[in-house]
């Protein structure tokens, strides 16, 4: 620990004569990249990398008397520096204890973990390593500290600090309570033992999550904070993973920007909302309502319970929910569109000049300025509208990057202090030796006094939950929930029942979180009068766990009046947490009462809905959907009942097929059936209807389309006025879908050369839905041009790939061609657009059959794992896997969750899974060298039915897969995990079988011995 005096005027006059004499200091690790990479492909593509953005240039760094003077602030508000370097030195967050004291986590680590070598790097330079970091004291110590400061006498003047925790490898957030000092180190959440709550851990830290990533340092996991409810919330941001682990929660994974959160008692990780701009920040305000600014040109979202948000699906990944089919917008904004206010505040201090209270105040670290904007309730959430700039400067080295409001009701910021903002490039330029604190506050605002709210009584601490202040508050909640103190229960049960909304809203908070949440407290809560109380009434009923008996019927009966719009998103949310009877009856009862023209809650009602529908849940479903007032309701009618079907038919599994045909004969009109059918045709993702099952089929024949449309055969007869119309109807979003699938097919059929940039057109909508798209992929195919092939290289990294089967579906076509493919190999390659990672085993066998040398070598570097065993390495895979059999008692319960990754892709079991490969259930499942065998070694006897076939076309076209159907005039192939395509016979140059099976080798190799037996235990089970 080091103790060290404030920023005295001698060191501010250094720092003067230092600038001035151009003593920037600059990190000269520029030619460093054959030590930071692990191979020399990697470092050569480091080293010739154009960084983009806002790169470090020549200025000096500026004084803090010259950052002053430059700064333009309202003239109600005044502006100093509280800390400055050499005290912090890229400061990336700022905290404050119940003691009064700035906590200030110092980066400087970023933007290379220490220890590790970066294996791989695409054009967004999100890196891979070679190893995990092990977490402290075990790991490799870092440059990166968290520092406490402290105001000993009350002026305003942070006049000591001290050195809590040094040597973090990637460290962006403190927070303390519990008893614990809360750090988060990606990959890490660790809590340092503090039972004291001095600051100072009193031991090595515990690790209580492990699995965030570390793909991109600029975007790691972030900002914690404590709920109201007791959970630790953080954000993630947009460029990298995570797969975390706790002690009650596995694998939970996701990708990209996220809002998460974790329960220190219960050990319970979960995802609170997906979505966003690059989320690097977490707001909570005087209600509760969790928000995160953007580094797009809005001022961000208002995160629910259990939504999704708008990201950039190709470049960060898809949702965690494959059925979400939508996502809620950011907040409505009105104002300069100008990137970008990662970060804000809403300002609830009362400290400063009233005008501002309830605020938004947002840090441009890439403008250097503060903007002011108002927030207005819309709906059941916001829309923002900018009233001006509360700070600006034109020194190009301010580059506020967090910001909070302190126990003064001032608002203090940290400035990375760079003229660098831009991540993207892999030189290591930051200036480390700067960094600065500003503080913010009324402009006739005496300075602060000191606090220290651990001193004061339970008692004491129920009173404090009034303070104007918001900072006040929450310190004062989450004291009490460290406490546990039941002495208060009575008090606050008083203060639920008779206080203003605020207070009342407190107490609620302060019940559940020392212990004082029951049945009373809950229907107290739902009949108060704020609509605050009520919401998280709602939210905590289901927050930790199931409602009692009591509450659900508590839940029903507000379900049934509640009008306030937010309290309504609480309940969808509620209803997507719940058991499926009780979250169906909730999401119905509300139906009525949710705006179609609200900007959340049509989404929110159907992610009420989305978990519960599903076959196993027929009974429920068909109930809901009985009573024929719903299927009339406008926003069932224009949200819910589409989706509804396409997820049943994406599913797929016979349960939800009989559930798609019960609600088609249920539907009360042939315009409702025509909705579920362009449900269906969604969830089918271009596939052929006929190849569902024939009591579905039945009874969505009344609301078939009787045609192709009313263009098909003059489309077919090539004439350009028609040719002209159907693409005018294709690129139309509100043509019904029928049609425009239909019309994309017959043009994919023609291939008449003029209809590539309709079709190029409709591939490049970014609102086209997916089997609008997979459609158009596969009708491109049918034409020659390399132009085509550069467009979907052009769209596939932040268009195309967000969705699997969009995915998959431009992969075929890509690698359907030699030309083509030799394109995307350079995009994997040499400009890294593309990854590897995104191919599946069948589409590289597709490309090893270009026999090109250079190309196949490119081939085999980039997936070595595609070679074929050897017999000796199938020999050594056989016998291990009967030793694991034999010397393990496998589970059948989690063999069949493997089964379901592994085998029910292509294989059924027990009627469960899909039927590309053969089903297994009538197998000799009980011999375990067949088994063994025919794992290791797929291609030792192919049958007869799923031989996987080349077709070669006369127009240099490659397609591998099963043949499906084959007449005089057509072969209908099926690529294993894409979409059927149909060759007419005067295009086929050669059909020849494949001596390679659609099952890959090595598909088990990743298992642990015990999870080989757990796989087997289920595979020759017998039926239940």
């Amino acid at each position: 620990m080091q103790s060290h005096g404030a920023l005295s005027l001698r060191w501010k006059w250094m720092l003067v004569v230092c600038c001035l004499l151009g003593c920037t200091d600059r990190n000269n690790e520029t030619d460093s990249f054959a030590d930071r990479a692990a191979n020399k492909d990697v470092a050569e593509y480091m080293q010739r990398f154009a960084g983009r953005g806002a790169l470090t240039d020549e200025s000096p760094l500026t004084s803090i008397s010259q950052a002053l003077s430059a700064m333009q602030i309202a003239d109600d508000l005044k502006v100093d520096v509280v800390l400055a370097e050499p005290e912090v030195t890229q400061p990336l967050e700022i905290n404050f204890d119940p003691r009064g004291r700035i906590w200030v986590v110092q980066y400087g680590q970023y933007p290379y973990p220490k220890g590790l070598k970066v294996t791989g790097i695409d054009h967004h330079i999100r890196m891979t390593f070679d190893k995990k970091p092990a977490p402290p004291p075990a790991g490799v110590r870092g440059a990166d500290k968290i520092t406490i400061f402290e105001d000993s006498d009350g002026d305003g003047t942070y006049d000591t600090s001290t050195d809590a925790i040094t040597g973090l490898n990637i460290a962006t957030a403190v927070t303390w309570g519990r008893g614990k000092i809360w750090v988060l180190n990606p990959p890490y959440l660790l809590a340092y033992p503090d039972p004291d709550g001095d600051g100072l851990p009193n031991g090595d830290p515990v690790v209580h999550a492990d699995g965030f990533g570390l793909e991109d340092t600029h975007a790691v996991a972030n900002s914690l904070r404590w709920g109201p409810d007791g959970w630790l919330y953080g954000a993630q941001g947009s460029t990298t993973t995570a797969v975390i682990n706790t002690k009650n929660s596995k694998d939970v994974g996701f990708l990209g920007q996220a809002i998460w959160r974790y329960h220190p008692q219960r050990q319970i990780f979960e995802v609170f909302a997906e979505g966003g701009g690059n989320t690097f920040h977490v707001e909570i305000d005087a209600k509760g309502r969790i928000y995160s600014g953007t580094n797009g040109i809005t001022r961000g979202q208002y995160y629910k319970q259990g939504a999704y948000y708008t990201k950039n699906w190709g470049k960060h990944g898809a949702l965690t929910n494959s059925y979400a089919f939508g996502y809620l917008p950011d907040m409505d904004f009105t104002g300069e569109k100008i990137r970008f206010t990662h970060a804000w505040i809403k300002y609830e201090g009362g400290a400063l000049p009233a005008a501002y209270e309830g605020k938004m105040f947002a840090i441009n670290p890439l403008q250097n300025y503060i903007q002011l904007s108002r927030l207005e309730l819309n709906g059941s959430t916001f829309a923002t509208f900018d009233e001006g700039k509360v700070l600006a400067t034109e020194d190009r080295w301010f580059r506020p990057v967090d910001i909070k409001a302190g126990p003064d009701g001032a608002i203090y910021l940290a400035d990375w202090c760079d003229s660098r903002l831009s991540h993207v490039d892999p030189k290591d330029t930051w200036h480390k030796q700067s960094g600065r604190i500003y503080r913010i506050t009324g402009k006739d605002s005496p300075h602060s006094h000191r606090v220290d709210l651990t001193l004061f009584s339970s008692d004491s601490l129920v009173s404090v939950l009034s303070h104007e202040n918001k900072w006040h508050r929450q310190q004062a909640l989450r004291l009490l929930g460290d406490r546990q103190d039941a002495s208060t229960h009575e008090r606050l049960t008083g203060l639920l029942q008779t206080a203003d909304g605020q207070t009342a809203l407190e107490a609620l908070w302060a019940l559940y979180v020392s212990g004082g949440w029951s049945d009373d407290i809950t229907s107290m809560a739902l009949s108060n009068q704020d609509p605050h109380v009520r919401m998280w009434a709602v939210r905590l009923c289901a927050d930790l766990t199931k409602p009692s008996a009591t509450q659900a019927q508590q839940l029903l009966a507000i379900a049934d009046v509640e009008r306030h719009p937010e309290v309504l998103s609480q309940l969808a949310a509620t209803a997507k947490r719940v058991e499926p009877d009780l979250g169906l009856a909730l999401a119905r009862m509300i139906s009525d009462q949710v705006s179609k023209h609200d900007a959340d809650n049509p989404m929110m009602l159907w992610w009420g809905f989305e978990p519960h529908i599903a076959g196993e849940n027929h009974e429920y479903v068909v109930r809901t959907f009985a009573r024929k007032a719903i299927w009339s309701n406008p926003v069932i009618k224009e949200v819910v009942l589409s989706r509804m079907m396409q997820k049943l038919i994406l599913k797929g599994e016979p349960a939800d097929h009989e559930l798609a045909a019960v609600l088609f004969e249920q539907a009360p009109s042939s315009e409702l059936g025509g909705i579920l059918m362009n449900g269906l045709l969604e969830g089918l993702r271009g596939g052929d209807v006929m190849s569902l099952p024939q009591h579905l089929l039945l009874s969505l024949k009344p609301f078939q389309a009787s045609n192709e449309g009313e263009l098909a055969m003059s489309l077919r007869s090539k004439d350009p006025e028609t040719i002209a119309q159907s693409l005018d109807i294709i690129r139309d979003g509100e043509s019904p879908l029928a049609e425009r699938l239909s019309y994309i097919k017959i043009l994919g059929q023609l291939a008449i050369p003029t209809t590539v940039s309709g079709l190029l057109d409709v591939m490049r909508d970014a609102n086209a839905p997916p089997t609008i798209l997979k459609t158009t992929l596969s009708a491109l195919n049918s034409f020659e041009q390399d132009s085509i092939a550069r467009q979907i290289l052009d769209d596939y990294p932040n268009h195309l790939r967000a969705d699997e089967g969009v995915r998959l579906a431009a992969l075929y076509t890509l690698v359907s061609r030699e030309s083509w493919a030799t394109q995307l190999l350079e995009r994997i390659q040499y400009q890294k657009e593309i990854h590897k990672e995104d191919f599946t085993h069948q589409i590289v066998s597709q490309l090893k059959l270009i026999e090109e040398e250079t190309f196949a070598e490119a081939v085999n570097t980039l997936w070595p794992g595609t070679r074929l065993a050897t017999d000796d390495e199938k020999e050594e895979q056989i016998i291990q896997i009967k030793n694991a059999v034999t010397s393990y008692e496998g589970s059948p319960a989690q063999g069949k969750v493997l089964y379901g990754a592994i085998c029910g892709t292509c294989h059924k079991l027990f009627d469960e899974g899909s039927e590309i490969g053969p089903a297994l259930t009538g197998y000799d499942r009980q011999n375990v060298n067949y088994l063994a065998l025919h794992i290791v070694d797929p291609n030792i006897d192919i049958r007869e039915g799923y031989v996987n076939y080349e077709v070669q076309t006369k127009d240099g076209r490659v397609f591998t897969g099963i043949i499906r159907n084959r007449t005089a005039n057509e072969v209908r192939l099926k690529p294993v995990g894409g979409e059927a395509v149909t060759i007419s016979s005067d295009q086929i140059q050669e059909i020849r079988p494949l001596p390679i099976s659609i099952m890959p080798e090595k598909l088990i190799s990743g298992l642990s011995d015990e999870q080989v037996a757990d796989l087997f235990a289920y595979i020759m089970s017998q039926p239940q």
